[in-house]
């Protein structure tokens, strides 16, 4: 069960970066799912999960045309 009272914000970012580090999008897209099932709306969950992807996969598309570049 998860304690009552103030968070620490240094604890809270500490344990959301071990998190991502950790996890994928997908998983990320499991959760909304879950969330979604439960009769939760999760409109502006998924719309931000499809941005981060799509910023994601742009940054990995930039970084393989640089790589290739530097090959040719």
């Amino acid at each position: 069960m998860a304690k009552k009272g103030p968070i620490d914000p240094i604890k809270m970012r500490k344990e959301t970066a071990e998190w991502l580090a950790a996890h994928t999008i997908e998983d990320v897209r499991g959760i909304a799912r879950d969330l979604e099932n439960a009769g939760e709306d999760v409109s502006e969950l998924v719309a931000a999960i499809n941005e981060l992807d799509a910023l994601v996969n742009e940054s990995t598309n930039r970084l393989r045309h640089d790589a290739a570049k530097a090959e040719a």
